[in-house]
C-alpha cells in the first residue's frame, strides 16, 4: 500500500471519528496565556481588558433621561470602577478548574468583585453580605428579583444589563507547566493518531509478516501515545462526547499496538522456523569411510548431504 494512500486513509478515519463523536475545535483555557503570559498576571490583564470595555460602554451611554442626582451618582460609580480596575486586585476562582465563575466575595482574602465593590462603596455592604451568604457565585441577572439591589441600580443610574456587563467571572490562573503540558498534547495528538493509522494499515498489508522492524516500532510508539491521548481526551472539554471520543482514539492506538506486537511475533516465528530448518539440514549430513581396492588401495571419508 502506498504511503499516500495510508495518509489519506488515516485522515478519513480521523475525520470519521471526529464527526461520530461530536468533536469541536480544541479551546483549552491554558492557551489563553500563550499570547499574554500565564498565571496570575495574565488573569489580571484579562480582567482589566474587560473593565476597559465596560468603562467605554458606560461612558458612551445616553443618560439624558436620568435625573441630575442619578447622573451624579452614576459618574461617581464609574470613577470608582475605574479606580478598582487600576488597583488590579480581584477575587480568585478556587473551586472550578477550567471554568470561568463569578465570586461576589473572595472567601480567602475578602476581596470584593466589581459589583460588590460598587455596592460597598455606596454604603450598601449589607446587600453584599446577604448576597454572598446566599450564593457567592451568583450571576447578576439572577438578582433581578432582589428589590434592594434593583433600587440601588435605579438610584445610581444603572441598568441590570449594565451591572451584568460590569460583573466578570474568574478563571483559575494557569502555570507554565500546565500550558506546556496541554500544548504538547495538542501538538502530539494528531501526529500520534495519524502514525497509529498509518502503522496499522502497513501492518495489515505490506508488513503483515513483521519483517519491517521500524514499522513495528512506529506502531508501538504511536499506539501507546494514542492510547494516552485517548485517556486525556476522555476527561477534557474538546468534545460534546469526551468519553466516546477518548474511547475511539484509544481504540485506534490499541489496534496499532496490537498489530505491531503481532507483526513482531510473526517475524520472530518466521526467523525461528528458518533457523530450525537450517539445523535440520545440517543434522541430515552423513559421514562414511571410503575404501577402494585394486593395485593401489586408497582410503578416505565421504560426506553426504541430504536436502
Amino acid at each position: 500500500m502506498k504511503l499516500t494512500r495510508l495518509i489519506a486513509s488515516a485522515a478519513v478515519a480521523a475525520g470519521t471519528v471526529a464527526v461520530v463523536t461530536g468533536f469541536r475545535p480544541i479551546k483549552p483555557r491554558e492557551l489563553v496565556g500563550l499570547a499574554s503570559g500565564s498565571g496570575e498576571a495574565a488573569e489580571v490583564r484579562r480582567i482589566k481588558i474587560h473593565f476597559d470595555s465596560v468603562l467605554a460602554d458606560l461612558s458612551a451611554r445616553d443618560v439624558s433621561a436620568l435625573t441630575d442626582g442619578q447622573r451624579a451618582r452614576r459618574a461617581v460609580v464609574i470613577s470608582t470602577l475605574r479606580g478598582y480596575r487600576d488597583r488590579g486586585v480581584f477575587p480568585h476562582n478556587y473551586d472550578f478548574p477550567g471554568q470561568a465563575v463569578p465570586y461576589f466575595v473572595d472567601r480567602k482574602t475578602g476581596t470584593l468583585c466589581a459589583v460588590a465593590h460598587l455596592l460597598a462603596s455606596t454604603g450598601r455592604r449589607d446587600i453584599v453580605d446577604r448576597v454572598s451568604r446566599a450564593d457567592n457565585n451568583v450571576w447578576v441577572p439572577e438578582l433581578v428579583a432582589d428589590s434592594a439591589f434593583s433600587t440601588w441600580l435605579t438610584d445610581n443610574g444603572l441598568t441590570l444589563d449594565e451591572a451584568a456587563h460590569i460583573q466578570v467571572p474568574y478563571a483559575q490562573p494557569v502555570s507554565n507547566a500546565e500550558i506546556a503540558r496541554d500544548v504538547a498534547f495538542i501538538v502530539a495528538a494528531p501526529f500520534a493518531l495519524t502514525g497509529s493509522m498509518i502503522a496499522s494499515g502497513w501492518n495489515l498489508a505490506g508488513n503483515a509478516d513483521g519483517h519491517r522492524g521500524w514499522v513495528n516500532g512506529v506502531g508501538i510508539a504511536s499506539g501507546l501515545t494514542t492510547i494516552l491521548v485517548g485517556a486525556r481526551l476522555a476527561v477534557s472539554d474538546v468534545s460534546h462526547n469526551p468519553v466516546r471520543l477518548g474511547a475511539a482514539t484509544a481504540a485506534i492506538g490499541t489496534m496499532s499496538l496490537a498489530l505491531s506486537v503481532r507483526g513482531i511475533r510473526r517475524h520472530r516465528g518466521i526467523v525461528e522456523a528458518e533457523r530450525e530448518a537450517q539445523r535440520k539440514t545440517v543434522a541430515q549430513a552423513t559421514v562414511a569411510p571410503i575404501v577402494t581396492g585394486g593395485s593401489h588401495p586408497t582410503a578416505g571419508v565421504g560426506v553426504s548431504l541430504r536436502f
